[in-house]
């Protein structure tokens, strides 16, 4: 019989336990989607709403499944993203409305 630390092959939670067990429920640490939130923050903050939402939304998805724990940068994407998109059609309408006055 080998003994336990030379069949030890990473954390496996305690070297007694057979490999791949892991001591807590969800997706292994390798396997954790947490970056989609961390991308859809970067994405909102260069002001690229439409990947921020999509992202964001990803994100919020992979939360429910227990993929993810960036539940602050999901929420914090989605608020860039429809933030800055709020801000963009409002410029626009601005704009619009300023060019058909300006017309008349």
């Amino acid at each position: 019989m080998t003994s336990a630390t030379s069949e030890y092959l990473g954390y496996v939670g305690h070297p007694e336990l057979p490999h791949g067990y892991y001591p807590y429920r969800g997706r292994r640490p390798d396997q954790r989607k947490d970056w989609v939130g961390t991308a859809a923050v970067v994405a909102g903050a260069v002001l690229l709403f439409p990947a921020a939402i999509a992202l964001g939304h990803v994100s919020r998805r992979a939360i429910r499944r227990g993929e993810s724990g960036a539940v602050r940068r999901a929420r914090a994407s989605l608020a860039l993203g429809y933030g800055v998109a709020l801000a963009a059609h409002a410029a626009y309408f601005a704009h619009a409305v300023h060019a058909a006055v300006m017309r008349a």
